[in-house]
C-alpha cells in the first residue's frame, strides 16, 4: 500500500497542476513552484524503492499526504492567487528607500570581496583537483558550526548580506522593471548576488547555493512580464551561463562528499530530493516530542527572554533526545512547524499567517503595491526553499532574514501612506 499511496499523491500534483494551469494558461512563479513539488514527490516514489539498505523507510500512511498537501497548499494559496495577467503595474516607491537598501546589501557584500575571492580562487582549485576536497570543505564547515549562534559575531558584513540576499535578488529584478534605474547599482546588485553564490560555492554549501538559484528562478518568474523583452532574453542567457558554471563544482562537491557512501552520488542526490515526503509522512505528525519553537524561532524566544533556547543545531539535537527526527533529515517547512508547534497548533499558525497575507496582498485596480510584492515574493521564499529541505527562516540567520523583510515592509508601506498623504495635500 505504500507505492500506491505516494502514487496517489504524485497523481494529487498532477492534478493541481493541471487545473491551475487550465486556469493561468501561461508558466508563471506558481506553476515553477507546483512542478517542483511534483518532481520531489516522483523522487520521493524512486528512493522508497531504492534497493540501497542504506536508504530504508517505514511504511507509509494516506493521512500525512492528505495532511501535507493540505497544508501546502494552503500556503501555496497567495502565491497561487498571485495574476500578473491582472496586474498592469508595480507601485514605484521612494527611490531615496529603495537606493538606501540597495546600497546596505551592495556594501556588505563588497567589503567582504578581497575574503571571498581569496577563499574561493584556493578552494574551487581544491575542489576540482583533489577527490577530497569537497568532503573537508563540508567538514570544515561542520566544525565551524559548533560555535555558529554564541553570540560571538566576527563578520558583521556577511551577516548583513546574508541577511538582505534574498530581498537583494528583489530589489535587482524589480530594478530591471524600471525604465529608468542607476546602472551602478543595478550592477552592484548583480554582483552581490553573484558573490553569495560564489561564497557558498567555496564553502562547499551545496544548499545555500540551490536556495539562492531558486529564489532567483521564482523572484524572475513572478516579474518576468515586467521586464523588457530584451532584457528577457538577455537573463536566460546569463542564467543559462550561471547554471552550468555552477554545475561544475556542485557535481564536484557531490561526488567527493558521497563517493564512497555506500549507493554513490546518484542514491544520495535521491536522498535529499525525495527524502522530505518520506520523513513527514512517517514522522511528520507523531515524533515523540515537540521542540517548542526552538528551530523556527529561537532569535525571537531569545529576545522575549526564553532561557536555555539552543544556538545551533547541535545543540537542538542533544535538547532534544527523544525525538525520532530532528534537523538532521529533511520534512519540508511544514514538518519544521508540525515538530516545532504540534500537528494541531502548526495549521492554526498558517492559517492565521496566510489569511493576513492574502488580505494585505490585494490588488487594486491592477497595481501591486511595493510593499505588497515584498510579502508576496517572501512567501514564494518560504514555499519554494522548503519543499526539498526545511523552513529556511530559521535558527539565528533566518530570523534575521525575517526581520529584514519585516523592516522592508514597514518601511515601504509608510513610504506608501506618505506618497498618498502628498497627493491628497496637492488636490487640496
Amino acid at each position: 500500500m505504500s507505492n500506491i499511496y505516494i502514487v496517489l499523491y504524485i497523481i494529487a500534483w498532477i492534478v493541481t497542476i493541471v487545473l491551475y494551469q487550465k486556469r493561468k494558461k501561461i508558466f508563471d512563479a506558481g506553476s515553477m513552484l507546483l512542478f517542483s513539488y511534483l518532481l520531489y514527490s516522483i523522487v520521493s516514489l524512486l528512493l522508497f524503492n531504492n534497493n540501497n539498505p542504506f536508504y530504508t523507510f517505514k511504511n507509509i500512511q494516506l493521512y500525512p499526504f492528505i495532511y501535507l498537501y493540505l497544508m501546502l497548499m494552503l500556503a501555496f494559496s497567495p502565491i497561487l492567487k498571485y495574476d500578473e495577467s491582472k496586474i498592469k503595474e508595480i507601485q514605484k516607491p521612494s527611490t531615496v528607500f529603495l537606493n538606501v537598501i540597495c546600497i546596505i546589501f551592495i556594501v556588505a557584500s563588497f567589503v567582504q570581496l578581497p575574503t571571498i575571492l581569496s577563499d574561493f580562487s584556493v578552494n574551487i582549485i581544491k575542489l576540482l583537483t583533489i577527490s577530497s576536497g569537497g568532503l573537508d570543505l563540508y567538514n570544515d564547515a561542520m566544525s565551524n558550526s559548533y560555535s555558529s549562534g554564541d553570540g560571538n559575531i566576527s563578520n558583521y558584513a556577511a551577516i548583513f548580506s546574508g541577511a538582505f540576499t534574498n530581498l537583494g535578488i528583489l530589489l535587482f529584478f524589480y530594478c530591471l522593471t524600471l525604465k529608468k534605474y542607476n546602472r551602478l547599482i543595478l550592477t552592484g546588485l548583480f554582483l552581490s548576488c553573484i558573490l553569495s553564490l560564489l561564497t557558498y560555492i567555496s564553502l562547499g554549501q551545496r544548499g545555500l547555493i540551490i536556495e539562492i538559484l531558486f529564489v532567483i528562478i521564482i523572484t524572475f518568474f513572478a516579474l518576468r512580464k515586467f521586464i523588457p523583452e530584451k532584457i528577457n532574453k538577455a537573463i536566460k542567457y546569463v542564467g543559462i551561463f550561471l547554471i552550468i558554471a555552477i554545475a561544475v563544482p556542485f557535481v564536484a562537491l557531490t561526488n567527493s562528499r558521497f563517493e564512497n557512501n555506500e549507493g554513490g552520488s546518484k542514491v544520495s542526490v535521491y536522498y535529499y530530493v525525495g527524502q522530505e515526503n518520506l520523513y513527514f509522512n512517517i514522522y511528520g505528525l507523531d515524533d515523540g516530542g515537540i521542540r517548542y519553537g526552538d528551530r523556527t524561532f529561537p532569535l525571537f524566544k531569545r529576545m522575549l527572554g526564553f532561557e536555555n533556547v539552543p544556538s545551533n543545531f547541535w545543540e537542538r539535537r542533544k535538547k532534544y533526545p527523544e525525538l525520532k527526527i530532528n534537523d538532521e533529515v529533511f520534512s519540508t517547512f511544514v514538518g519544521d512547524f508540525t515538530l516545532d508547534f504540534g500537528p494541531f497548533i502548526a495549521p492554526l499558525i498558517f492559517i492565521l499567517f496566510t489569511l493576513f497575507i492574502l488580505r494585505k496582498t490585494r490588488i487594486r485596480n491592477g497595481i501591486i503595491l511595493f510593499h505588497q510584492l515584498i510579502l508576496v515574493q517572501f512567501v514564494m521564499c518560504i514555499c519554494m526553499l522548503g519543499g526539498m529541505k526545511l523552513f529556511s527562516f530559521s535558527d539565528a540567520g533566518g530570523n534575521l532574514q525575517l526581520i529584514v523583510y519585516l523592516f522592508a515592509y514597514i518601511l515601504f508601506r509608510f513610504d506608501y501612506n506618505g506618497i498618498l498623504k502628498r497627493r491628497k495635500a496637492n488636490l487640496v
